[in-house]
């Protein structure tokens, strides 16, 4: 697939007549006003078309997010940033946002933010819901979460700013599953975070306090379908305990559905038992 101005068509030798004649049989896909497709484009030659159309817009928000790989779904616009005093008529599978451009990066071949201007864009046109899981799944996997901070710092008036802000102090990446995800953001919600999938020895433990050495397991279905899981998890567990640790477990449906109750459990557990190891100065047995 190609897609192409009608500008780069003429220079191919091809005759304004014959493109028209062509765009009118379905040989060639208009997409924009003289930009062309061969034929039918998936959403990198949206991507592409756009940026012919506008030659100085920059792809951002949730397309920058997918053409740098933080988001693994097709978003359902085409997001792109002119500057504000950039005048045009846009199509309805176009979002055309405004402001002033700074960093621009060529990726792919296309002109697009930044990745840290990424998580502050779509910290403007994501849900609460979905740009909690976004930050939780990319953060810190393709990009030091101390980057955005900068840029937050360095940036005034920003749109997006403040929500960036919030989801980097209570963002819970490494997070393995939707429920141990909504457990460790409920705690860091209370200014309680605990470390998530962290090392205990030969093991690893879904949430853990070093100073309370207190370990919490959110347990899946094939915790309770696969006996092999089972067994391998009691025989781990009773290892954990007889080396001091407390291992709180809850299962999936559990913390969803009576969030508060575990969230209050495990901040009552783990600062009783803070205090038992300060007040003894060593390891409870």
């Amino acid at each position: 697939m190609g897609v192409y101005t009608a500008q780069q068509l003429v220079a191919q030798g091809i005759s304004t007549s014959t493109i028209s004649r062509r765009s009118q049989s379905g040989e060639l896909v208009r997409l924009l006003p003289k930009v062309y497709a061969t034929e039918k484009p998936d959403y990198f030659g949206l991507c592409t078309g756009v940026t012919l159309w506008k030659s100085q817009a920059v792809l951002s928000h949730e397309s920058a997010a997918w053409l740098w790989g933080l988001i693994e779904y097709e978003p359902r616009l085409v997001d792109v940033t002119v500057a504000p005093n950039v005048q045009s008529r846009s199509v309805p599978w176009v979002r055309v946002h405004r402001r002033r451009l700074v960093e621009v990066q060529l990726h792919r071949g296309l002109r697009v933010v930044s990745l840290e201007q990424t998580f502050v864009d779509v910290a403007t046109s994501l849900s609460t819901p979905n740009l909690e899981k976004f930050f939780d799944n990319a953060i810190d996997h393709h990009l030091p979460w101390r980057r955005v901070t900068e840029l937050c710092s360095t940036s005034k008036g920003m749109h997006g700013k403040a929500a960036v802000r919030t989801q980097l102090r209570t963002c819970c990446p490494r997070t393995l599953s939707e429920p141990e995800r909504v457990v460790a953001r409920a705690l860091a919600a209370r200014h309680f975070a605990m470390e998530i999938n962290a090392r205990v020895g030969k093991f690893y433990g879904d949430l853990v306090d070093y100073r309370a050495q207190v370990i919490v397991e959110i347990d899946g279905r094939e915790f309770h379908s696969d006996p092999a899981t089972f067994n391998n998890d009691r025989r781990r567990q009773n290892e954990l305990v007889l080396d001091g640790w407390l291992v709180l477990r809850y299962s999936a449906a559990t913390a969803l559905a009576d969030l508060d109750r575990v969230v209050d459990e495990i901040i009552t557990v783990v600062r009783r038992r803070r205090k038992s190891i300060a007040a003894t100065g060593s390891r409870l047995p």
